[in-house]
């Protein structure tokens, strides 16, 4: 909003409002040259106060009277250019564009010449991926079809990179998403773009589909993007050389995985896993990140899919993942680590302890985050259930990786939920005097039962325990 003592404010008061006179008139070339000097003023970095001063001044209402000026090619081009500016700052902007009735004529202009086409998809772009209020307007305005005919048509590159990102914003937000109804016809051009080779238009259209898949299992939404056949082509998108694409295909890959068994089986059946072989060695961090988090959510599935990622030789990878990356990479490796280590399935527990697992379980018991302290504590718990005849190994590993003195710290730890877990667990697996809490860590065993090593003084009684 216009701040009075504001220098820079006063300068774009005073400048359009000795507009004003031209911008009103009925003689074309000093109306043009109002308009040119205009959109200039809105096009400038450091003045964003003209936006909210040409609204303030009436100007809408005459930019989008404009717009209709056939007779008139730069005057209209000119005034649309003047809206894509003002739709691109705050919300009550590009309500007030919608308010003076832009749609319906700039809409109209997507069959018009390039140069007016593109400028009128910018600002009906501008508007939709504003808030879910002005995406469901700018879909009432009649868009889809003419979208539709752009697709099908012959259009040039940087108009169809432009189709793309309003397509994108108009997949935009889940509260509420579009319509089923929508979303029904905007799939099949999304279907046929997610084939292009252009960077730019397969970017946008892998983000429309993160969007329409971020819903859960129950949404209708991501079982109209299972139903259309798009699943296969989607992954085939995690091959692309480009981080642009594959942020957001592993974003809607990840979202699919998160749904049901059978949507995670969905995803592995059209051979996502063996992608990311190369995802996790990517040298993009983000790439990394978004790939552990899709990995998470199929680790967190049923037996056979836990064993498809022990199959595609994966674990490895997470763990080194969790070594090298950055903090929020680590975090998302977490996830997907000790995902597979609750399963507590004892076939894929020597891999896991192979795979040099449980060292990563003692410093995720470190970790600076209480989530992962309490799925680590959770992993560490599943563990020692599954051991079986692996108990000494594990026991000798959980030592090496000093997991009685973090056990034994954790249980003073603030967190209520964290401290009780921690003492839960020497007490099933670990026991030792009043005064360490924590005693010798590798077993004796019989055919039950397993006994860690006994102290001087502590009744044997207090240190066994049965595994479950």
């Amino acid at each position: 909003a216009f701040h009075g003592d504001s220098l820079v404010d006063l300068q774009v008061r005073q400048v359009l409002e000795s507009l004003a006179p031209n911008f009103n008139c009925s003689s074309s070339p000093k109306q043009l040259q109002a308009v040119y000097t205009v959109r200039r003023l809105l096009s400038a970095s450091n003045v964003t106060a003209a936006y909210e001063e040409v609204i303030r001044m009436g100007f809408l209402p005459v930019l989008v009277r404009m717009l209709e000026r056939f007779d008139q090619p730069v005057l209209q081009y000119e005034a649309a250019w003047c809206l894509t500016n003002i739709a691109s700052g705050t919300s009550e902007q590009a309500a007030a564009i919608v308010s003076n009735g832009a749609l319906p004529v700039l809409v109209g202009l997507i069959s018009a010449d390039e140069q007016l086409s593109l400028q009128a998809l910018w600002t009906i772009g501008n508007v939709a991926g504003d808030s879910p209020a002005l995406r469901d307007m700018v879909i009432e305005s009649g868009i889809v079809p003419s979208l539709v005919q752009c697709v099908n048509g012959t259009i040039p590159l940087r108009h169809l990179r432009l189709v793309s990102w309003v397509l994108s914003n108009l997949c935009r937000y889940n509260n509420p998403s579009p319509s089923l109804e929508i979303v029904e016809q905007l799939l099949p051009i999304l279907l046929v773009l997610l084939e292009h080779k252009d960077v730019e238009v397969c970017k946008d259209v892998c983000w429309a589909l993160s969007f329409l898949t971020d819903g859960g299992s129950e949404d209708p939404l991501v079982q109209a993007v299972i139903n259309c056949g798009i699943v296969q082509k989607l992954v085939t998108a995690l091959g692309s050389a480009a981080v642009q694409v594959l942020v957001p295909a592993l974003r809607a890959v990840g979202n699919l995985a998160s749904g049901s068994p059978e949507q995670t089986q969905l995803v592995i059946d059209a051979g996502a896993l063996p992608y990311f072989q190369q995802l996790l060695q990517r040298s993009e961090e983000r790439v990394k990140k978004e790939a552990c988090w899709a990995l998470s959510n199929i680790t967190a599935g049923t037996p056979e899919q836990i064993r498809a990622v022990t199959d595609a030789s994966l674990l490895p990878l997470l763990i080194l993942v969790f070594h090298t990356g950055e903090f929020l990479t680590k975090r998302e490796s977490a996830w997907a680590i000790t995902n597979f280590a609750i399963a507590g399935m004892p076939s894929q527990l020597h891999y896991f302890v192979s795979s040099n697992g449980v060292p990563l379980i003692c410093d995720l018991l470190k970790f600076k985050d209480n989530q992962i302290v309490k799925v680590a504590l959770n992993a560490m718990m599943a563990l020692l259930q599954a051991a079986g005849h692996l108990m000494e190994t594990l026991a000798r590993l959980f030592e090496e990786g000093e997991a009685c003195d973090l056990l034994e710290e954790l249980q003073r730890h603030e967190n209520f939920l964290i401290s009780n877990m921690a003492a839960d667990i020497v007490a099933r697996f670990f026991s030792g005097d009043q005064e360490s809490g924590v005693a010798g860590l590798v077993p004796q065993a019989d055919s039950t039962q397993f006994q860690f090593g006994v102290q001087a003084g502590v009744e044997s009684s207090e240190l066994n325990f049965t595994l479950s």
